[in-house]
């Protein structure tokens, strides 16, 4: 994975944080992927709570 950058139509520079694969090409959102570790971890946390 790299990181990449992303340009709208309007070809202004857009700082959006992209993961693409070298290999396929796939891209992924990493502001999305940090976000749903955060809200994961947030869940087990409060699971663990619970179980105490």
């Amino acid at each position: 994975m790299v990181r990449d950058s992303i340009f709208n139509v309007d070809g202004q520079f857009l700082e959006i944080e992209m993961g693409r694969c070298l290999n396929c090409g796939h891209v992924v959102d990493l502001t999305l992927l940090k976000t749903r570790q955060v809200e994961k971890s947030s869940v087990t946390a409060k699971q663990e709570e619970v179980l105490v």
